[in-house]
């Protein structure tokens, strides 16, 4: 049997618990979304990942936020790449190298390169007839709203007390309360206990590492 997911109404009752019944449904809101982003920014979690396949039109650049089926709207951060229709794994680089050193060559095959502008996800050189593409990434957080509740939440629920926690932390901080300190050690400890259930899922082996650079990148 699943944990049952908490609503932000059960969540503003626990803020009332600690006396913060005064505080504004909206307000209470905004404390948990700023306490949700402080603790999924802090690290890629594991619960942010997320893959996608999608065909990228010919002549196609921008990866992202385009009219195709399945262009990425969330991208925060590669995980990897693939072009499955080449058998090719796409390589990341940085935007001024792109700019200076490879526009001056003129490449013709499929796309070997991505690359940011902001926050868009961009190939280079341009799509070479219809491709398909695989990407596993982290996901950008969203806040949650009333419509939502918190759905919107991408924390597993049995760690939804964290939030609340944070949001007790900011809320003694609005009011000058020196509980503050305390509420941040809970919240800290709180924080380790899911950074330990959720980042270990496997104790079959010990955890190896994957040497996938050229030999001579490295000195013995």
């Amino acid at each position: 049997m699943g944990v049952i997911r908490v609503t932000l109404d059960e969540m503003y009752d626990q803020m009332d618990l600690y006396g913060f019944e005064d505080f504004e449904d909206t307000q209470k809101l905004t404390l948990l979304n700023e306490a949700y982003f402080d603790i999924v920014t802090r690290e890629p979690w594991p619960f942010l990942e997320n893959t996608v396949e999608f065909t990228a039109p010919s002549g196609t650049t921008q990866i992202t936020n385009q009219a195709f089926a399945n262009s990425p709207t969330d991208i925060n951060a590669v995980l990897s790449f693939i072009d499955t229709s080449n058998d090719v794994v796409m390589s990341p680089e940085r935007t001024d190298v792109i700019e200076k050193n490879f526009r001056v060559n003129d490449m013709n095959t499929y796309p070997e390169y991505y690359y940011f502008i902001g926050e868009n996800l961009f190939v280079y050189p341009a799509v070479n007839g219809n491709t398909n593409y695989r990407l596993y990434y982290v996901r950008t957080p969203t806040a949650a709203t009333e419509a939502t509740d918190t759905g919107a939440f991408l924390i597993p629920t049995r760690h939804h007390s964290i939030i609340v926690y944070g949001a007790l932390v900011k809320s003694f901080l609005v009011n000058d309360d020196p509980q503050a300190s305390a509420f941040l050690n809970m919240f800290e400890t709180r924080y380790q206990q899911m950074r330990n259930d959720l980042w270990m899922n496997q104790y079959d082996r010990t955890e190896r590492v994957h040497i996938i650079s050229d030999g001579y990148d490295w000195n013995y």
